[in-house]
């Protein structure tokens, strides 16, 4: 009986010990709202060293100081079609992928310096309004296809249940601006009219980002 309760308490102390794993983290990033994104991500450990992160959530037009935010840059110094100065805000959406790999972590934690791939789609959408009250409102949009490299540290403060995760990465992205404007002609009787007509523009650009998360896993 003796050898037995011996046992059993040392293979509940083995099962306390995994237990302390991690296996998922649930996050939001609050730094992220200066890029007009509310970010929610979910990452999934897959192995010893590796995991699987996924972010979405929703993005704001002309708010924070991104790309996203026309006001802050129009002009021509950027050289390219704009969207229109009095485009109203509306709610777009981004999500991304990553992989995650840890280096110097070997005991399942999800913890430590990480390095990470980021494929990452974001598009801003903005609302047109004819003055007139002749059309319709118009949707006019930013998309973006990001490539980054992450590198970031994440940990567990007294070894608990809620995480901190920082991070820096550098990449290049693609852009897509596709803006309505009114366009006005003279139809076959001679009399002027107004449409929406849409101009695009693309390019690439540097792109870069730091920030950190805050979450909960187990």
């Amino acid at each position: 009986m003796i050898l037995s309760a011996v046992s059993l308490g040392v293979y509940s102390q083995e099962e306390t010990e995994y237990s302390g794993d991690k296996n998922f983290v649930l996050k939001f990033c609050p730094s992220q709202l200066v890029a007009g994104e509310f970010n929610f991500s979910y990452e999934q450990r897959i192995g010893r060293i590796f995991s699987l992160e996924l972010e979405v959530g929703p993005t704001i037009s002309q708010f924070g100081l991104n790309f996203g935010n026309q006001r802050l840059w129009r002009g021509e110094l950027w050289q390219f079609d704009a969207i229109s100065e009095d485009a109203e805000a509306a709610v777009g959406f981004h999500a991304s992928l990553a992989p995650k790999f840890y280096p110097a972590s070997d005991d399942n934690q999800l913890k430590g310096l990480y390095l990470s791939p980021v494929f990452k789609y974001r598009q801003y959408n903005y609302t047109s309004q004819d003055i007139t009250g002749n059309l319709d409102d118009a949707r006019s949009s930013l998309s973006q296809m990001i490539f980054r490299f992450n590198m970031g540290f994440q940990f567990w403060p007294g070894d608990g249940h809620f995480s901190i995760d920082m991070y820096f990465g550098v990449g290049l992205g693609t852009f897509t601006i596709k803006n309505q404007y009114i366009d006005n002609y003279i139809d076959d009787q001679g009399y002027v009219q107004s449409r929406w007509a849409t101009s695009t523009d693309t390019g690439i650009r540097l792109n870069a980002a730091t920030g950190i998360k805050f979450g909960f896993g187990m």
